[in-house]
């Protein structure tokens, strides 16, 4: 075993896996308040490319990161957990409405603005009960 709850190395895991999910999600729930605001300073175009670039990849490293963190944990969590599976749905989700909703410069999709708000809605209701999930682990 590479490292144990509490060891170095779970430790830096886990700093990863929060600095992602950090980055992700703030991106997420930023954007919002950015494109609603009338403003000349900020281009909405490049706003877009920006939070693009950072918020799909960050929410898959995040999750990445936080299965790896259950490999390291000595069997203390293990993904038939409740916990798991649901906050692994929810990740699944909000990575594709994340892709979806804001393409990442990388990727080509067509043009799927019409399903803007409900892209937006099931990205921020995935990411608040992931949140929830994560925080009172049902199941465990």
């Amino acid at each position: 075993m590479y490292a144990a709850i509490n060891s170095d190395g779970y430790n830096v895991v886990l700093l990863f896996h929060l600095l992602t999910v950090i980055v992700g999600t703030g991106s997420a729930f930023m954007v919002q308040f950015i494109n609603a605001k009338d403003s000349d300073i900020l281009d909405r175009a490049s706003v877009q490319s920006i939070v693009g670039f950072l918020i799909a990849p960050s929410l898959f490293l995040g999750g990445v990161f936080g299965g790896a963190l259950v490999g390291l944990s000595d069997d203390v969590y293990d993904f038939s957990q409740l916990w798991l599976t649901i906050a692994g749905v929810l990740w699944i989700t909000a990575c594709g409405s994340a892709t979806l909703l804001f393409r990442p410069p990388f990727l080509t999709f067509p043009d799927q603005s019409r399903f803007q708000r409900p892209l937006t809605a099931v990205l921020h209701l995935s990411l608040v009960i992931m949140l929830v999930v994560m925080v009172w682990k049902p199941g465990l």
